[in-house]
């Protein structure tokens, strides 16, 4: 009898994912196949996770390399390939002019956490606030969850920590207001993804780096699903014109094994001292061998090409598809973080798309999120804009 692995997950793993009934058993660059034979092309990277797409030569060869040596060897050591991936990064970002550092752990969300204490840090626990923009997300655990701007992700946890301002995405005025002696950092994602792929103003980009000169307060800039090459640049924040002492980074860094890095700056790095923070597998050198074999070929000009070239076609396939189909709205977003407003339920959108070999996500209530693997080509984003053609046409 075939083992149903949907109906064994639902009465062993924790609620908390609501989970389609699909088994996948194996994968190769843009392509998932499961256990029926089916082959869907993946435009949801395992959450902008799988920037090379899945199995990934490369990576296979640096994890199955680093993994003859050694896997672990806790950050009361040296780590090669954690310094070699520090080096590569501070080289690719402005923190290598600026003589910043590197902090590696495992997530998101712990980067994120790991850079409001930094923050709060350099002030020495004088100014603590951090003024943070609604419908963002930072992530699950309590500190990264307070600077998240959804309240719906709050509900049933209790109190949130305090010290934690949000105000509304874009808005100069309020901003301005909310900034203030007590503030520590402006914390932002250079693309608001989670909450419906929401692009910032020139304005807004010009006020927090005005505030930051004016108050003394720093910058956070979460670049985990924008950043590392899906923007069409590593870092979005620089090719915005976001002037970050702290920029957060996790996803497509590990290459799809758990990691995150935090970069700073020097002088928040010199606030910082042996015991200030930790983690048992941050920076695990088997998880950084493989970023640095991902950073490698991202960051090659060839790649971030491509990443412009399929970012404006896919654009283009989305404009055209919502001139034929009223209940397709405005596209959204950069790179290849693109989403479409949507007036059909999401939910039975991406159903329709995943029965046709589509996989997709939703942003916000009502944006389809297309978040394809950076080496996804030409005639893969034209079979995905078919694909979703035929799914609309069947949910009409």
């Amino acid at each position: 009898m075939k083992t149903n692995f949907h109906e064994q997950d639902s009465k062993i793993i924790t609620p908390t994912y609501a989970k389609a009934n699909v088994d996948f058993t194996h994968g190769k660059g843009a392509l998932l196949f499961d256990s029926k034979g089916k082959q869907y092309l993946d435009f949801a990277s395992g959450i902008s996770v799988n920037a090379l797409g899945h199995s990934h030569p490369a990576i296979k060869k640096a994890i199955r390399e680093q993994s003859e040596k050694f896997s672990h060897i806790s950050n009361l050591f040296p780590n090669s390939p954690q310094i070699k991936l520090a080096q590569k990064m501070l080289s690719l970002t402005k923190f290598g002019k600026e003589k910043g550092k590197a902090f590696f752990c495992n997530s998101g969300t712990e980067a994120n956490e790991a850079a409001i204490k930094f923050a709060r840090k350099y002030f020495h626990n004088n100014r603590i606030e951090i003024i943070a923009f609604e419908n963002g997300f930072h992530g699950r655990t309590y500190g990264a969850l307070a600077a998240t701007g959804q309240e719906k992700l709050k509900e049933g946890f209790g109190p949130m920590p305090a010290g934690f301002k949000h105000v509304e995405w874009n808005n100069v005025e309020e901003l301005k207001k909310a900034v203030g002696k007590n503030t520590a950092a402006i914390m932002l994602e250079p693309v608001v993804a989670e909450g419906g792929i929401l692009m910032p103003s020139k304005k807004i980009i010009e006020t927090i780096n005005q505030l930051k000169k004016q108050s003394g307060c720093l910058i956070i800039a979460d670049e985990i699903q924008i950043g590392f090459g899906r923007c069409g640049a590593i870092s979005c924040s620089e090719l915005f014109g976001i002037n970050a002492d702290i920029t957060t980074w996790a996803k497509s860094l590990g290459g799809g094994l758990p990691l995150g890095l935090v970069l700073m700056s020097a002088k928040i790095a010199e606030c910082l001292k042996p015991g200030d923070h930790g983690t048992t597998f941050g920076g695990n050198p088997i998880a950084c061998a493989a970023g640095l074999a991902v950073l490698e070929i991202i960051s090659k000009p060839k790649i971030l090409s491509n990443v412009k070239e399929r970012s404006l076609q896919l654009k283009n396939g989305l404009e055209a598809l919502a001139k034929k189909h009223p209940c397709l709205g405005k596209v959204r977003g950069c790179g290849l973080l693109l989403g479409i407003e949507c007036k059909k339920p999401v939910a039975d959108v991406i159903a329709a798309c995943r029965e046709q070999g589509l996989l997709i996500l939703r942003a916000g209530t009502d944006v389809l999120r297309f978040l394809p693997p950076l080496i996804v080509t030409k005639a893969q984003v034209n079979e995905a804009l078919k694909k979703l053609d035929r799914s609309i046409f069947t949910i009409l």
